[in-house]
């Protein structure tokens, strides 16, 4: 019984913890580890990319990899039926890229 009622404890507790962790989120910081990730063209970047998944790093690729990684990331947007990318968005997502890749 006693067994029992610490499990019920301690399951309330996580339970507890969570929705307070959940609660503390910020989702206007959530790309902090971003460099610039404030600016306008991070954000391009972050709306459009993160649209379908999460956000990688700029430093995971170099500039000519974003250049082809944006490609064929624009292929499977169209097969998802996402709006393509204007010239705007384009130039503003490869400056960040450009900018901030390895």
């Amino acid at each position: 019984m006693k067994k029992l009622k610490l499990f019920k404890t301690l399951f309330l507790f996580l339970i507890l913890a969570g929705l307070l962790t959940a609660c503390a989120y910020d989702s206007k910081n959530s790309h902090a580890y971003l460099p610039d990730a404030k600016t306008e063209n991070a954000l391009v970047y972050i709306e459009q990319c993160g649209a379908c998944h999460a956000v990688p790093h700029p430093q995971r690729l170099s500039a000519a990899a974003w250049k082809d990684l944006v490609v064929v990331m624009d292929a499977r947007r169209e097969e998802r039926d996402h709006e393509p990318l204007t010239e705007a968005q384009r130039n503003k997502l490869m400056a960040y890229l450009a900018e901030h890749a390895r």
